[in-house]
């Protein structure tokens, strides 16, 4: 019985989705290791123009393949195992590295999310307002006006609040999107317009763009800290959120719609996402990222081509073999025993931005005040 149902899900499911989720976690690895190095005229504005869009296109995805989440037994249960246990779990070996590597003494503080964990932080808050964004109209111009009114704001560091909101939109944009709106993205004829945004995006950033503060794309900094009033702060503040969704948009336009031989890697996103932090803050460690040679193109183009195949190899079966109890801890000792269901699992591979079941197939310091402590856990990049 298990077998037929993988081997429905198989035939049911869209490679579209796993590709993009795989091509937007390559991107977040590569974005991680770029921002290191210290920016040249040549290579800034292409940074800039990475850092726009690369976390928007992960949230919409991850908004997207959420969609359905419901206060069910089995997706509550779900949220606990794939997302809350694995950020426990990680933000406790993220501070012991940070500890280990002289960063800050041992603090572990969970509210308080180390390095790139901010992200499981807030896909388990956004996971539980689908709800509300389902039954809401306009649920988008709320979003929206939430982001910009939390910009106003100073924002406690607890639960990366300032991202949390900052990025909402994008999520919310993902969540209210439908299939059909995807089969726009992925007509043949659209990858030319994806082409257009894009080049029109990087002509922006290494023209008049390269000139706008990057804090604007690091998500973190209300408007106080960026040194601009709400007028027109509010304006550059939608002007970013509007040129993020289109380039994001426009990377959606170019990703394969068949099978490649990345799609499986596009379930095991998970493992790129929270492993290759260490490999990010072993480089900082160890100042490999200030050394001469990184700091010219060629180096920039090796820490690129090297970061995406980092991301590659740790989606790979050799690697989530040895970490899986980390990354997908069964817990079933976590719930009542009859609360979990009988006979063999049903659980599905764990991902960033895993489908739901009932899915139809298819680093800079934090904002204001930043406070030591707050310093500490997001010292090594803007993430």
């Amino acid at each position: 019985m298990r077998s037929v149902e993988i081997a429905e899900n198989q035939k049911t499911r869209d490679p579209f989705f796993d590709n993009a989720r795989f091509l937007a976690v390559v991107l977040v690895v590569i974005g991680h290791t770029v921002t290191l190095l210290p920016p040249t005229n040549a290579t800034h504005p292409a940074v800039l123009l990475l850092q726009t869009f690369r976390m928007p296109l992960l949230i919409i995805v991850t908004g997207h393949l959420a969609r359905n989440f419901v206060f069910s037994d089995e997706k509550v249960r779900g949220l606990i195992t794939r997302i809350a246990l694995p950020y426990v779990i990680f933000e406790t070996f993220y501070s012991l590295y940070a500890w280990h590597t002289g960063v800050a003494a041992f603090n572990l503080q969970f509210l308080m999310p180390t390095y790139l964990m901010w992200f499981l932080m807030s896909v388990f808050i956004w996971r539980l307002t689908v709800p509300f964004w389902r039954n809401v109209r306009w649920p988008l111009a709320i979003a929206v006006a939430l982001t910009v009114i939390s910009y106003t704001h100073a924002m406690p560091h607890e639960l990366t609040l300032r991202r949390l909101f900052s990025l909402l939109p994008f999520f919310v944009l993902g969540v209210c999107l439908e299939r059909k709106h995807f089969q726009i993205l992925k007509k043949p004829s659209m990858a030319a317009a994806g082409v257009v945004v894009l080049a029109g995006g990087a002509t922006f950033y290494y023209t008049g763009g390269r000139y706008v503060p990057e804090y604007w794309t690091y998500w973190d900094r209300g408007y106080a800290w960026l040194d601009v009033g709400l007028f027109p702060g509010v304006f550059i503040h939608v002007g970013v959120l509007l040129l993020a969704t289109a380039l994001a948009a426009a990377v959606l336009t170019l990703v394969p719609r068949r099978q490649t031989w990345f799609t499986a890697f596009g379930t095991k996103t998970m493992y790129a996402y929270l492993l290759h932090g260490f490999g990010t803050m072993t480089i900082v460690y160890t100042g490999l990222h200030q050394t001469a040679f990184m700091q010219t193109t060629p180096g920039m183009l090796i820490s690129v081509t090297g970061a995406a195949v980092v991301a590659t190899l740790l989606c790979t079966p050799p690697v989530t073999k040895v970490t899986r109890r980390l990354i997908e801890p069964k817990a079933t000792w976590l719930f009542p025993a009859n609360a979990m269901p009988s006979g063999p699992s049903t659980a599905q591979p764990v991902d960033l931005t895993r489908p739901d079941a009932n899915s139809s197939p298819a680093g800079g310091p934090p904002s204001d005040a930043v406070p030591d402590e707050a310093e500490r856990r997001s010292v090594y990049s803007p993430s």
